[in-house]
């Protein structure tokens, strides 16, 4: 039987199914960190922080990649995805353009899952950079989005509020994008019409397995 352990553990608290979904083949445990009279706090993961970058040519998605290894250290070696055509959008047309393409980028050193409201503000830190060292026809060449990928959902930061978004501080809202259900990853009502795309799922559960592994 395997337990997970953490510093400072009180109570361990049998559950009939894990957070994925599925019966395990070993006893699994809610483990939770004393935290004074407030009482107990479940003690998470470590997730994958991304980058989901698209802009008006590849040459942009080359330079968003090369601020985010000086900020966050190197790319996983399975953390570059292929190059996405961007579907158009009405939302985006004005300030990109049409024509545009994607790619996400993984870091390898896993973060703490509270970590969006500060990747989110040098992500458009960087944007800044990229539009002052490379000056385009366009007003927004770039736009490089911050997410986590944990065992089960991929979660996106924005700046801008919505019903179904959580604020975080800062300026920062959060939504779940991707949830993971029945071995696969499932959309919701407000998912990002290109987050449906099977190519983008399958690059994300690469590090959604190793997630699973390791709890």
């Amino acid at each position: 039987m395997r337990f997970l352990l953490f510093p400072y553990v009180l109570k361990l608290v049998p559950l009939p199914y894990n957070r994925v979904g599925r019966l395990p083949e070993v006893a699994v445990f809610s483990v939770r960190v004393a935290d004074g009279e407030r009482g107990f706090l479940h003690k998470d993961t470590l997730a994958y922080l991304f980058f989901g970058v698209f802009g008006c040519s590849r040459d942009y998605l080359d330079a968003a990649r090369l601020l985010i290894e000086d900020s966050y250290g190197p790319i996983d070696p399975q953390g570059v995805s292929e190059v996405f055509e961007f579907p158009d959008a009405a939302s985006y047309k004005a300030s990109m353009g049409t024509g545009l393409s994607r790619q996400f980028f993984v870091c390898e050193k896993r973060v703490e899952q509270d970590c969006l409201v500060v990747a989110k503000h040098r992500a458009i830190e960087m944007e800044r950079s990229i539009r002052q060292q490379r000056p385009a026809e366009v007003e927004r060449p770039v736009n490089i989005d911050p997410g986590i990928i944990n065992d089960c959902r991929i979660i996106l930061a924005s700046t801008k509020d919505y019903s179904h978004r959580i604020y975080r501080g800062e300026g920062i809202w959060e939504e779940i994008t991707l949830m993971y259900r029945d071995g696969a990853y499932r959309s919701l009502p407000w998912t990002y019409r290109d987050f449906n795309n099977p190519g983008y799922h399958a690059f994300f559960e690469v590090f959604r397995d190793r997630v699973v592994a390791e709890l």
